[in-house]
């Protein structure tokens, strides 16, 4: 039923809601048949849906139509619903779950209710919780969007967002769901390695990874993936899908001191600003900046970087070859979008205007067949 209670224009959620969170995409679970190559079962995404008349430790004194009401932090969905078909024994790829708790990832700001923001309906949600984190992707297009927007040089990668991804670019955005493996496996490595494996256990679980790496690649330019290449996201935003990883196309290594720590260390003189966590970054598959799509931005850095020598270079300088590396790898990426939302946080970032960037090597060796190609070819594109 319609309770008619508002916060910010917003109708609150509530136990007496009609409200519902619905097809949360992808919840990635692991579904049956269980056998070669997928003994786990085979991972796919399936649609979640919430639904308010499941509101569980919600507020105990303030109640809308005589139930509980929705409080930050604290209430949830205690089910969800469209994944039982995934219920090989791990389930879920993060929680090891199916119909689990639904929890809300924004609120009111201004509006509590016993000391705690209240929930509204369109509130973002995360579905299919055993705990935080749930299994679904909680940001929107426009959260990844923000930057390239504010900088009105990315209309035509604008366009290209919504004839890929669809007009509502509010909605939840989706990511493959080969990345939840990739996720799974960086997460097993950990384990494996915290528990004391052999080398050679851990060496067959790198190259699974570089394996399931290799292939998000090829994932990752289905339409609307390839159109959110384009647009940079702060380091620590959470804004890349799992198995991606944010690359600094202005590399921290720039900006601090030589050996410094990238978060704790000093900066350069005219860079008091500056916070690598905060600074834009372009998501590419690969852990390692050897690897995948990460690899051949770095190499493309590297190359322009080893071809204009090591002398001290201006920001505009070094958001040129940022921006390059990213625009030869990415079609459909303008070079004057990318160098706009990386002139846009660096000019803020410095209090000397005419404060310089240190020139980085940083980025693939120079052995192996595959890396000696891929440098040659990024040798071909930055110079051209």
């Amino acid at each position: 039923m319609a309770n008619e209670v508002f916060a910010n224009n917003m109708e609150i959620s509530c136990k007496a809601a009609d409200g519902k969170s619905v097809a949360c995409f992808p919840d990635v679970c692991f579904t049956p048949p269980q056998a070669p190559p997928t003994p786990t079962g085979v991972p796919i995404p399936y649609p979640n849906t919430g639904m308010a008349k499941d509101t569980t430790k919600g507020s105990r004194t303030v109640k809308i139509s005589g139930k509980e009401v929705m409080l930050k932090n604290k209430s949830y969905f205690k089910t969800s619903y469209g994944d039982e078909a995934g219920c090989a024994p791990k389930k879920g790829v993060i929680t090891s779950k199916i119909k689990g708790k639904v929890y809300f990832t924004s609120w009111s700001m201004d509006v509590k209710f016993e000391g705690e923001n209240v929930v509204r309906h369109m509130d973002m949600t995360t579905h299919n919780h055993a705990s935080d984190p749930g299994n679904t992707v909680p940001w929107t297009y426009l959260d990844r969007m923000a930057l390239g927007m504010k900088t009105g040089q990315c209309n035509n990668e604008i366009d290209a967002a919504k004839k890929a991804c669809g007009d509502d670019l509010n909605r939840k955005a989706t990511c493959p769901p080969e990345g939840q493996q990739v996720a799974d496996e960086r997460k097993k490595f950990d384990r494996e390695r915290r528990g004391g494996a052999n080398k050679q256990t851990l060496d067959n679980i790198r190259k699974d990874i570089r394996q399931l790496e290799r292939r998000l690649g090829g994932a990752s330019q289905r339409p609307c993936q390839r159109a959110m290449r384009c647009f940079l996201t702060p380091y620590d935003s959470g804004h890349c899908c799992p198995g991606q990883t944010p690359d600094h196309l202005i590399e921290v290594k720039c900006i601090v001191e030589a050996g410094a720590d990238r978060q704790s260390g000093g900066k350069r003189p005219g860079w008091d600003n500056y916070d690598s966590n905060k600074a834009p970054c372009l998501c590419a598959e690969g852990e390692a900046a050897t690897v995948s799509t990460h690899g051949v931005l770095s190499a493309r850095r590297k190359v322009a970087m080893k071809a204009r020598g090591s002398s001290e270079m201006s920001l505009d300088e070094a958001a040129t070859i940022g921006a390059k590396s990213a625009s030869t790898t990415f079609k459909g990426c303008s070079e004057a979008c990318l160098k706009a939302q990386l002139m846009d946080y660096h000019q803020e970032a410095r209090t000397d205007p005419n404060a310089t960037l240190r020139p980085s090597s940083y980025g693939m060796g120079k052995t192996g067949r595959a890396k000696k190609g891929v440098l040659a070819r990024s040798t071909a594109l930055m110079n051209g």
